[in-house]
């Protein structure tokens, strides 16, 4: 129960009243009803400040200032219950709407990042008529902390504390899409300056590698032809060598990231591309133009080819690029295998040995170049016995093979590599060509699993140590997480907008979701102390996942009277708030507290 001060006829007058629920259907619903009318407030104000409240504190203590409402009233206990100051209002108070405050650091990192600046010109200089900027915050939004449909993002945009875009329509959306899109480059480009400007960019390295994405549609895009039938503009989504097997069309992106594992910038490519013809393209749009100065590009097998190296090379940078042992020349095989010249660590689980070589490459516009590099060899214990357990039951074939040779009647296709085909006279035995015999190539099985556990790396660093080329090279292992990101935690795939120019504008969202998400833990590393270009260091960090939730579930839930009820944070997000010097706990704040609060984080990130 408790005092209510209500007009009537213009005048104040005091009742007692007493909130209940009850249950109409399947719907819980909250009333009032009064329990004593006390009269008009004039008769028993005694004239000094604040009656009413004093009246009310009275009668929630058990001890009324109107004598005539002891009987209504229970003497406080020694420990009351804190009493919520303000009074339910409407039956729409007695529910929870939790609105989301994780999202005020991303905005800070939307801010600081340029892209707001970005877009802004974008639409001064266009007449885009709508709220860009809020439209794409919504969709950076979203992606970062609950992945949606373009349609479903926007139609969850209240479920911010304070509003994201002022747009109404959804079409906006698609709208802001083609923008996006066209100033995609530009946002990339600011995004690098901003953070070069703010935390630096560690670019003694930079990695590079490919992934694609698919799509359930069943045909490709046609390409856009001109009036001889040459292809003027092949389409994007095309079928390709699909990372997840998968038999749908597809696009490719490759992903530049520095050495701290924060990304540089992105490109798509048509599915159908290898991943060795990307390389040149998107460090021609990218890197070359960045002012990073030399920079060593390190990326896998996949991307090693001779035009690659001499584009690298001819523009004053370096290489860090794995070779794969089985498709070695016999020289190199030959001397891998070779013991000698080999270091080994003190467990005898890991070797070492390089060598500096002269070797020729030809470039994209065909000459050939004289290149010295090191040649780096090394075997693990793990990657042998990982080997060996990976090609079990080929290995278990190839030995029931060799014990029955009869088995190669019905020969596996992979086994076709080790295969001796010879041509017989089946009467006279002479080699003729008449019939073909199988057998198998005993030199080629032994070399296979020989070079089980062996790994070689190509490198223009000839001055750093084996060891360092090394850890660099297996640095990738971020950029893999980067993709391993984009596609689960951040929901990048499959793709359901249909044009290049949204196709390109949505993983142009995921792309900044992502830098904030590596940002955040970038800064999380410094906090701790520990160091943010290593990969062993990297993952002792908070994951993705773990902002993501911890961001999500940040919530304040509006009450009557201007008050907020904040979600008890998380220890994750008690981290967060920490590394970016702000309370992640006020106590029931009002919305200038919770302004302010936002303030505060603008001003702490990057």
């Amino acid at each position: 129960m408790f005092i209510e001060c209500v007009k009537n006829n213009g005048i104040d007058y005091l009742r007692v009243v007493e909130g209940y629920t009850f249950t109409e259907g399947a719907t819980k619903k909250c009333r009032r009803r009064i329990v004593r009318s006390i009269g008009p407030l004039a008769r028993f104000d005694d004239g000094k400040p604040d009656y009413l409240a004093r009246l009310r504190k009275s009668f929630r203590d058990g001890t009324p200032m109107i004598e005539s409402l002891a009987d209504l009233t229970v003497p406080a206990k020694a420990n009351p219950k804190i009493v919520i100051p303000f009074q339910l209002e409407s039956e729409s108070d007695c529910f929870c709407v939790p609105k989301n405050c994780g999202y005020f650091l991303l905005d800070a990192l939307y801010d600081r990042l340029g892209i707001y600046d970005v877009l802004r010109l974008h639409k001064s200089r266009s007449g885009v008529d709508f709220d860009l900027n809020g439209i794409a915050k919504l969709l950076v939004f979203g992606r970062a902390l609950s992945p949606d449909s373009k349609l479903g993002t926007f139609e969850g945009k209240d479920s911010y504390l304070f509003p994201v875009t002022k747009s109404e329509k959804a079409a906006d959306v698609y709208t802001a899409l083609d923008c996006l899109s066209k100033r995609s480059e530009s946002i990339q480009k600011r995004m690098n300056l901003k953070i070069r400007q703010s935390i630096g960019r560690d670019t003694e390295v930079c990695f590079y590698d490919v992934t694609n994405y698919y799509f359930e549609i069943g045909e490709n895009d046609p390409d856009a032809l001109d009036e001889n039938g040459k292809v003027v503009t092949p389409g994007l989504r095309k079928k390709g060598v699909s990372k997840e097997k998968r038999g749908e069309p597809i696009v490719q992106m490759g992903l530049f990231i520095d050495d701290n594992g924060i990304p540089i910038s992105f490109q798509l490519f048509p599915g159908n591309r290898t991943d060795m013809t990307t390389l040149r393209p998107a460090m021609k749009k990218t890197v070359d133009h960045m002012d990073f100065g030399r920079v060593i590009i390190v990326a896998d097998g996949g991307l090693n080819s001779g035009p690659n190296i001499a584009h690298i090379l001819g523009g004053g940078n370096g290489y860090i690029v794995s070779k794969s042992t089985k498709k070695s020349d016999k020289a190199v095989k030959a001397w891998m295998l070779d013991q000698a010249g080999y270091r080994w660590n003190d467990t005898k689980t890991f070797k070492v040995k390089s060598q500096i070589r002269i070797r020729k490459v030809r470039a994209e516009d065909g000459s050939l170049r004289e290149i010295s590099e090191k040649l780096v060899c090394y075997w693990s214990k793990r990657h042998y016995e990982r080997e060996r357990h990976e090609n079990e039951k080929f290995i278990q074939y190839l030995d029931s093979v060799i014990a029955f040779p009869d088995k190669l009647k019905d020969k596996p296709r992979r086994i076709e590599k080790f295969l001796k085909k010879t041509q017989v006279d089946k009467a006279s035995g002479e080699v003729v060509n008449t019939t073909m015999e199988l057998s198998l190539d005993m030199d080629k099985i032994r070399e296979y699993l020989d070079l089980m556990g062996y790994y070689t790396i190509m490198t223009s660093e000839t001055d750093k140590s084996d060891e360092e080329i090394i850890s660099k090279y297996h640095g990738l292992s971020r950029i893999e997480d980067s993709f391993r990101i984009t596609k689960s935690d951040l929901c990048g795939r499959p793709v359901f907008v249909r044009t290049p120019e949204h196709i390109n504008a949505h993983f142009l969202t995921c792309f900044i979701a992502l830098t904030m998400l590596r940002l955040i833990q970038h800064k999380i590393l410094l906090h701790q102390g520990k160091t943010t270009n290593s990969t062993e260091e990297w993952e002792s960090g908070l994951s993705a996942e773990r902002i993501q939730a911890a961001l999500r579930d940040w919530c304040a839930d509006p009450l009557p009277s201007g008050y907020y009820r904040m979600t008890k944070p998380s220890q994750d997000m008690r981290l967060i708030a920490d590394t970016f010097h702000f309370t992640a706990n006020p106590k029931l704040p009002i919305e200038p507290h919770l302004r302010h609060l936002k303030l505060a984080i603008d001003s702490s990130v990057m």
